[in-house]
């Protein structure tokens, strides 16, 4: 009988912890946002010669699509965000930092580079550009209509 009773009481315990995981499970859900976007419909906005952006954000973190022209520039510049540079087509010549030198590397179609948080790096589109990147945590600097002083600089 006690076995009995224990047992019960502890699926009855158990029971309650899930019932309530659940609730919580479901009310997070509930006020979390889901978003949708298409690239192809959003504009594009200019932000420096021969650079078009097209850009949004989730609660955490951004994604960007960089059309860069051949010769367009982004300039040094660091941000205390995390950076993750996919090249989708083209290729870019990128000046950073890697063990404490500042490095020029060539990243192109199909590659990826990683900048961590306010490692300086700037670009040069070699030819015609499509990058896409993404920002942890949102680039806060980008949420106002004024450019950053650094993309003032590629104008």
């Amino acid at each position: 009988m006690k076995n009995t009773l224990a047992a019960v009481a502890v699926t009855a315990l158990f029971a309650s912890y899930t019932a309530n995981a659940q609730v919580n499970t479901v009310d997070s859900i509930a006020t979390s946002k889901v978003q949708h976007f298409n690239f192809d419909d959003m504009e594009s906005e200019t932000i420096g010669k021969g650079i078009k952006r097209k850009w949004f954000h989730g609660q955490k973190g951004q994604m960007t699509i960089f059309n860069l022209e051949k010769d367009a520039h982004i300039p040094w510049h660091k941000h205390p965000n995390e950076q993750i540079t996919y090249i989708m087509s083209g290729k870019v010549k990128i000046k950073t930092i890697i063990d404490g030198k500042e490095t020029f590397v060539e990243v192109g179609a199909g590659e990826v580079i990683v900048f961590p948080e306010n490692i300086p790096h700037e670009f040069w589109a070699l030819e015609k550009t499509v990058d896409l990147d993404v920002h942890v945590p949102i680039r806060q600097d980008w949420l106002s209509k004024e450019l950053p002083e650094y993309l003032k600089e590629s104008k």
